[in-house]
């Protein structure tokens, strides 16, 4: 089972949830947890996890040989204008570069070899029983994209068993780094805030998983026991599997960068909605069976 948990924007709560719904299944499942937010990953803060591995991740960018005649067609090519002819030269912008490897085929002289830089890092570390990964974009680097396919890579090769559970901490918003981790999950968990900003941004979110072909279903994270999100999930047919209310206590925990599932009145709520989740994931696939 997979479950990829997303919010619309920062700030909702997700990898309050999503940490704490993976240590509440590690007892009894093999339970991972993967932090797919490289930009800003911030779960293995609150699960300390004994690392074990780091691998770097490469990304290849072109670096041009004497062969080159300055004929620009790389440059001309380079839809990212990682490249440009100036001065009796090519100037080469790694940063800009995305590694698609364009320039070296359409240059005529063979003048154009990959070297490769670091782009950022996968750690993978283990707490309790709980599997722990993250991806880590390098500091001042902006393609999340290449960090991310290799952080699903490692993520695949984890022992898979019948019973496994995959809960992965997708990165905020609707952007392409959401999609690549959120695809292929056996049910989206959209975590949302009763504000007005934060239905916006619900909204945003639900129409990216209906464009997915997402199952989804939505937690309700301080919770006022206001009608907004409510009215909004009856009016769209849309599950609303969960809700963790508003209270100084779940701050005061959270600020201290503590689990909610090490405290019995909040791991008896986390408890209850894993259970829910495994229910309504099972009651879906039932249903596409039977279909």
């Amino acid at each position: 089972m997979r479950l990829a948990v997303l919010s619309g924007k920062g700030g909702t709560g997700k990898t309050t949830v999503a940490v704490n719904l993976a240590l509440s299944w590690t007892p009894h499942r093999q339970t991972t947890y993967v932090d797919y937010d490289v930009e800003e990953p911030n779960g293995f803060i609150f699960l300390h996890p004994q690392i074990k591995t780091t691998s770097t991740v490469f990304l290849p960018y072109p670096k041009i040989n004497g062969a080159c005649t300055l004929c620009g067609k790389c440059s001309a090519a380079c839809q990212y204008h990682a490249l440009a002819v100036v001065g009796g030269q090519v100037l080469v912008f790694p940063e800009l570069c995305h590694g698609c490897g364009t320039c070296g085929i359409v240059c005529p002289e063979g003048a154009v070899e990959e070297v490769q830089r670091p782009l950022g890092q996968i750690d993978e570390g283990e707490r309790e029983g709980l599997q722990c990964l993250q991806g880590v974009l390098k500091e001042g680097e902006s393609l999340a994209g290449p960090v991310i396919r290799e952080l699903r890579r490692h993520e695949k090769e984890q022992p898979s068993l019948v019973e496994e559970v995959i809960v992965a901490d997708c990165p905020p918003g609707s952007s392409c780094s959401v999609i690549h981790s959120a695809e292929r999950s056996d049910l989206a968990l959209l975590v949302t805030e009763p504000t007005l900003f934060g239905l916006h941004d619900l909204k945003i979110a639900v129409r990216l998983m209906r464009e997915m072909g997402l199952e989804f279903a939505v937690i309700l994270n301080k919770d006022d026991g206001g009608p907004l999100i409510r009215e909004y999930c009856t009016l769209e047919d849309i599950t609303l599997i969960g809700s963790i209310p508003f209270d100084l206590e779940i701050a005061k925990i959270y600020s201290r960068g503590l689990n909610l599932i090490h405290e019995p009145k909040w791991a008896d709520l986390f408890k209850s909605l894993s259970e829910r989740i495994v229910t309504e994931v099972n009651q879906r696939r039932a249903g596409v069976d039977r279909a």
